[in-house]
């Protein structure tokens, strides 16, 4: 392997070890999402919290529509999208 080889290869597993998504910061996610659509419900009512609320729902059935797509079943389907919803909580 030459170094150029070498260079793309460490460029590469800092990339995903920069992307990489965890469950403990897919829970941040989740409980600063919580907090928001309850920000939100307590400043502009209910209308507007569902509305928030269900655009949070509708990102998680699409991603759990995309990853049992994908051929996930179960447990591992539900996890992949909660990760996808979620996961931006690992870089707060």
């Amino acid at each position: 392997m030459n170094t150029y080889e070498r260079v793309l290869a460490e460029d590469r597993r800092i990339r995903r070890e920069l992307f990489r998504v965890r469950p403990g910061g897919a829970h941040a996610g989740l409980a600063v999402t919580v907090l928001l659509v309850a920000l939100v419900a307590s400043a502009g009512g209910a209308r507007w919290a569902l509305i928030a609320g269900g655009g949070v729902a509708f990102w998680f059935t699409a991603a759990l529509w995309t990853a049992v797509r994908g051929g996930l079943r179960g447990r591992a389907a539900a996890m992949r999208a909660y990760l996808l919803t979620f996961g931006w909580g690992s870089w707060l």
